[in-house]
């Protein structure tokens, strides 16, 4: 059997106490006790988004690392490349014979050849480290909105919950408009 999460929970527990209010048959309990857990639903799944959020954060943020490894690897290439090319070039201005110095010269050439592939790689592995961490960023601002609008959800829970209990049809409209705007909120971390 499958373990549920405490959100998960707390709305089959509202669910339940909705169950047990259609049996009292008072229609503003009944209404309230429904929307108290179609609120909880609605929280649970804005914080279910937010969770995935945060980790899409996590795993772009390792592709940046690992990115930005390759990148440094690359760049390590690239230098060794270099000082390879003018080792050769030196050691052929210190040839004694032109065969030598043309085999030097040609490993020289060859490792100057190398270099604008690779200095390329690395750049194109800069590339990718600026685009995970934008790809990340986005993810962790969405994340933080969301959390916002879990919240607001969670208030508007227990603002439902204190018109039940105070037996106040406005504060409970006050709720149902809080769940509204929370919903719109979590919206638009996917809008902007």
């Amino acid at each position: 059997m499958t373990d549920l999460t405490d959100q998960q929970n707390e709305a089959l527990e509202h669910a339940e106490s909705s169950a047990h209010a259609a049996e009292s048959g008072d229609p503003l309990t009944l209404r309230v006790t429904l929307s108290i857990a179609v609120m909880a639903v609605v929280a649970a799944f804005i914080g279910a988004l937010g969770e995935t959020e945060a980790s899409h954060t996590f795993v772009e943020k390792s592709d940046a690392v690992l990115a930005q490894a390759k990148a440094s690897d690359t760049w390590g290439a690239y230098q060794a490349e270099s000082i390879k090319k003018h080792v050769y070039e030196s050691s052929a201005a210190l040839a004694q014979t032109p065969e030598i110095q043309a085999r030097l010269k040609a490993e020289s050439d060859k490792y100057g050849q190398q270099q604008p592939e690779t200095e390329g790689e690395a750049r194109k592995f800069e590339a990718k480290v600026v685009a995970y961490g934008e790809e990340a960023e986005r993810h962790f601002a969405r994340h933080h909105v969301l959390m916002i609008a879990e919240g607001l959800v969670h208030v508007a829970v227990a603002g439902a919950s204190i018109a039940l209990l105070a037996r106040r049809p406005t504060i409970w409209y006050g709720a149902l408009g809080l769940t509204a705007i929370g919903m719109v909120i979590a919206g638009t971390a996917y809008v902007f």
